[in-house]
């Protein structure tokens, strides 16, 4: 039922009345504009339905865009593997060439140390 500007303002009188000038006032703010219509229950069903029915129409067409996306995600699971791999062998080798290193050193230091003890027991016979 379309709300005229006589409607209104009977209304607006009615309300002045009853509850006075700034309740009336407020009372028409609440309502549509002037020449504007209320929207009703149906009114609101029909627009929940056409959301819908866009919501579900978005939601079939990113079924090829999950795919997409979930290749890209595949893809990149599969580089971090890898450079996963890369650092894993490259501190290896670092861990191995670090102990080598000590190892060759502490051997060549107790050779030293062995000759050292040697001449001193040989030498001071």
């Amino acid at each position: 039922m379309a709300i005229d500007e006589r409607r209104r303002i009977a209304l607006h009188r009615q309300a002045t009345e009853s509850w006075g000038e700034e309740a009336a006032d407020t009372l028409l703010e609440l309502g549509a504009p002037a020449g504007q219509e209320v929207a009703t229950r149906s009114d609101l069903q029909q627009f929940e339905q056409r959301l819908e029915r866009r919501f579900e129409g978005i939601d079939h067409r990113s079924g090829a865009s999950d795919a997409r996306i979930d290749h890209r995600f595949e893809a990149l699971d599969h580089r971090l593997e890898a450079m996963e791999h890369r650092l894993s062998t490259m501190f290896e080798r670092r861990i191995s060439a670090a102990v080598t290193a000590q190892t060759r050193t502490l051997v060549f230091s107790q050779l030293g140390a062995l000759v050292v003890i040697a001449a001193l027991a040989f030498g001071l016979r």
